[in-house]
């Protein structure tokens, strides 16, 4: 994972996004990266059962001063100073998370922060909501904030490596965030278990999957085991303090996302911890 030097977040002014506003603006500032603001305009809008009108542009001005005021009161609420030009402001069109992605492929897009109820519709129960749809088709890391979530120094990173195989380029990729903000890694692995029938198995072996270890990186070994892989990864994060949860993931077809549950979809709501998800072919 490249060196996070610009964050965006996407808001559209609802209390999710709100709070991942500000958690995006603080990490920003830990990492000392840039942070722009992106809010995107469906292309048209519904005036009757059959008709469809653009959406007209004259509004433009209108929304740049209500983005710019939705800075100005998180800020307030935030009680750090809004400094002028501090913060950057893009408005685009087209289907959120057709655009997001797009964006992503950006070289200048290292992260996207995303409150995880954002932009819902009547389709969220089917589909997914657009954070959880986002995560798994952006082409960079993507932290997704539950709506309940605070700020919290990421200190902990909790990196669950069983929903992939651990390579040494996902390693990488984990490792080179939490060394930028200076984080202990804990590497989980869950593995169900009858003690009538199995051994429990070793701690799982990261020899070869570091090129070089770096002396600043912290990190912990564990594998814990159960029957419920969600409810042990969650006792895990509160026991250990966990700030941030880690997983990586694979790009998924449309079909792939309406068949298979998404662990990462799970997570979101029924945990108040930020996730990050990583995809192995992130740029």
């Amino acid at each position: 994972m490249e060196t996070v030097t610009n964050i965006l977040v996407p808001i559209d002014f609802s209390v999710s996004s709100r709070n991942a506003y500000r958690y995006a603006k603080t990490l920003s500032k830990t990492l000392n990266a840039k942070l722009t603001v992106v809010h995107v305009k469906e292309h048209s809008i519904m005036v009757s059962d059959v008709e469809i009108a653009p959406l007209p542009f004259d509004n433009e001005p209108r929304l740049v001063k209500d983005i710019e005021e939705f800075i100005t009161k998180e800020d307030a609420v935030m009680n750090t100073p809004t400094v002028k030009n501090e913060v950057n402001i893009q408005i685009l069109r087209g289907d959120p998370v057709s655009v997001l992605t797009r964006l992503s492929e950006n070289k200048k897009t290292n992260l996207i922060v995303i409150g995880t109820t954002g932009f819902s519709d009547v389709l969220t129960k089917i589909f997914g909501s657009t954070s959880v749809k986002l995560s798994n088709q952006a082409h960079c890391p993507v932290i997704l904030v539950p709506k309940d979530a605070k700020w919290q120094p990421i200190k902990q990173i909790m990196y669950a490596s069983n929903y992939d195989s651990m390579t040494a380029k996902a390693v990488e990729k984990i490792t080179s965030f939490a060394l930028n903000i200076e984080a202990t890694i804990h590497f989980i692995n869950v593995k169900n278990f009858d003690p009538m029938l199995e051994t429990k198995q070793k701690e799982m072996n990261l020899n070869g999957l570091f090129e070089s270890v770096d002396p600043n990186l912290h990190y912990e070994n564990r594998t814990i085991y159960g029957n419920n892989t969600l409810e042990e990864l969650k006792t895990y994060s509160e026991e250990n303090n966990i700030n941030l949860m880690a997983f990586v993931s694979k790009h998924r077809n449309f079909w792939e996302n309406l068949i298979h549950k998404s662990i990462t979809e799970n997570m979101t709501l029924s945990t108040i911890t930020p996730i990050m998800v990583i995809h192995l072919d992130d740029k």
